[in-house]
């Protein structure tokens, strides 16, 4: 009898222990980034800033224009570039929102750098949202460049994040900025039909659309 009472509370202390863990969060839940969901053509709004991304456009090359010290090229995609256009606002204070990335079913692809410049300190010859900084009651609208497999394209989604640290500068938090930010994932409508018709008519010579 003692035996059979013994499994059976050894029985009912796993259970519990399965329940306790199903119902605990996470360490990225509890601490963020803080996501909002939405679609192409919705105003999306965090806390910091609002967004609002238009149709995707695709290119097989992208014109990067002269300058003082080179002449004009075009600049090809190692599979193709998904150029997302999106107006960005912030809203109570200058923010960067360039931490995007275009999450697909084999990762997460950050912007291309392939336009020159940059490198965090310098500003690239064709300047996409990553590089900009917004201020409150005036919307930026500009592109977000990637470059991707094609075979990346269908059912991408992207990520931007204000990666906003302010409220995280202690212990290792302030080493991970991400902790406590928001986190806006838009759907971009990348089914399987849209993304082969997007890749089968990318553009040659696309020019990006400074921000404006």
């Amino acid at each position: 009898m003692r035996r059979a009472l013994s499994a059976l509370l050894a029985v009912g202390l796993a259970c519990a222990a399965v329940a306790l863990q199903n119902t605990h969060w996470s360490y990225t839940r509890a601490y963020g980034p803080f996501v909002k969901n939405g679609r192409v053509g919705q105003a999306i709004t965090e806390p910091l800033f609002t967004i609002r991304v238009e149709p995707v456009e695709a290119a097989r090359t992208i014109l990067v224009p002269a300058t003082s010290y080179s002449k004009p090229q075009e600049i090809p995609a190692n599979g193709v570039f998904i150029v997302v256009i999106a107006t960005v606002e912030a809203r109570r204070s200058p923010i960067y929102a360039g931490q995007a990335r275009l999450h697909t079913r084999y990762g997460d692809y950050s912007p291309t750098d392939k336009f020159g410049g940059g490198g965090g300190l310098t500003t690239p010859v064709v300047t996409p949202l990553s590089y900009v900084r917004f201020q409150p009651g005036m919307p930026r609208r500009g592109a977000y460049v990637f470059d991707v497999p094609r075979e990346a394209v269908t059912g991408a989604r992207l990520y931007v994040s204000d990666h906003d640290a302010e409220e995280a500068q202690f212990g290792f938090y302030r080493n991970d900025p991400r902790r406590f930010a928001d986190e806006v994932h838009v759907d971009l409508g990348l089914d399987t039909r849209e993304a082969a018709r997007l890749t089968r008519t990318a553009a040659a010579g696309y020019s990006v659309p400074e921000p404006s």
